[in-house]
């Protein structure tokens, strides 16, 4: 009896304990968070950057998030509801693909890769599940990158009991995770086999997902946890997959607009050359004389030399 009564005690004080140290809020729209996301028109490559036209990103209202975090960090709930970040989906016939950015402010991480306690510390963990799965059945895992050296790391928590394929997490491979400035950019993938009895999908089905988003205030010596999480499901509540957020596949999505047509422009006619100045007529020669002319120039020198004749002779006779 003593010993009944020392279990009973034990597991109070462990529930009391639980329920001092854990903080939790439910997303208002808990079992109801729903988004459609399209087929990328561009691959996404998984480098750690957005591709437009590689994302749908969710509209992420506030009544779609739901936190958790440790008592003993100090201003833990507050950094779980002021985190800003955001969220990319997007997928093929095979495969789910997802970017998470998140702000770094609270960023730390030195678990080892494989290291199952990682939940506590900066990173994402991610759920996935079919559309009417419940429960524990779900894909689980966790990837991050170490705050001292860069290294990556993950870990499976668990794997989808009808799924396909088991999935394993390999960093550079299907998922990468990169500091750029005041951010973490999450990316990776996961194939539809993974998480449901199908290989592959097609536009309209509507798959279970969930994002948990790790803040970690461990260099300053809080070492819990801080967590934001879109839809509910994976943490705060316990592994629900009926609270994962619902994914419609939808269309493919537009890509760039096509660029102008190209107008051939008539070039410009050459100028013309000037043309050159006629040269300016010779001077016409001096009319000849005509015949008439001649006759009358004759007799009037005739006449000339006669009246000069009359005036010699008179002088003559006068000199008589």
């Amino acid at each position: 009896m003593k010993k009944v009564i020392a279990i009973l005690l034990l597991a109070a004080l462990l529930t009391a304990a639980t329920t001092v140290f854990a903080g939790w809020e439910e997303d208002a729209n808990i079992g109801n968070v729903k988004y459609t996301i399209e087929k990328y028109f561009e691959k996404p490559v998984l480098d750690g950057k957005l591709d437009e036209y590689g994302y749908t990103k969710l509209p992420v209202a506030p009544g779609d998030i739901s936190y958790a975090w440790d008592d003993g960090v100090d201003g833990g709930e507050d950094a779980a509801k002021n985190l800003s970040f955001d969220a990319y989906v997007s997928y093929d016939a095979d495969n789910l693909y997802f970017l998470v950015r998140s702000d770094a402010t609270y960023y730390f991480n030195e678990y080892d890769d494989g290291d199952g306690n990682a939940w506590q510390a900066s990173g994402v963990q991610i759920s996935a599940a079919r559309q009417n799965d419940e429960g524990g059945d779900r894909l689980e895992y966790g990837i991050w990158r170490l705050s001292s050296d860069g290294s990556l790391g993950s870990v499976i928590w668990a794997q989808h009991p009808d799924a396909n394929t088991e999935y394993e997490p390999v960093g550079g491979s299907n998922y990468t995770v990169v500091l750029d400035g005041g951010n973490l950019w999450y990316e990776g993938v996961i194939p539809f086999s993974a998480f449901t009895d199908k290989n592959s999908v097609a536009e309209g089905d509507v798959i279970a997902f969930n994002v948990v988003i790790v803040q970690s205030k461990g260099a300053s010596g809080d070492e819990g946890y801080i967590h934001t999480q879109i839809a509910s499901g994976c943490t705060g509540n316990g592994k629900t997959a009926e609270n994962l957020a619902r994914l419609t596949l939808g269309g493919t999505m537009e890509g760039p607009p096509p660029p102008p047509p190209v107008v051939e422009e008539t070039p410009a006619p050459e100028p013309a050359a000037p043309e050159e100045a006629a040269p300016a007529p010779a001077p016409a020669p001096a009319p000849a004389p005509t015949t008439g002319n001649a006759g009358i120039l004759a007799l009037s020198m005739t006449m000339l030399i006669a009246a000069l004749g009359i005036v010699i002779a008179r002088r003559k006779i006068a000199v008589k």
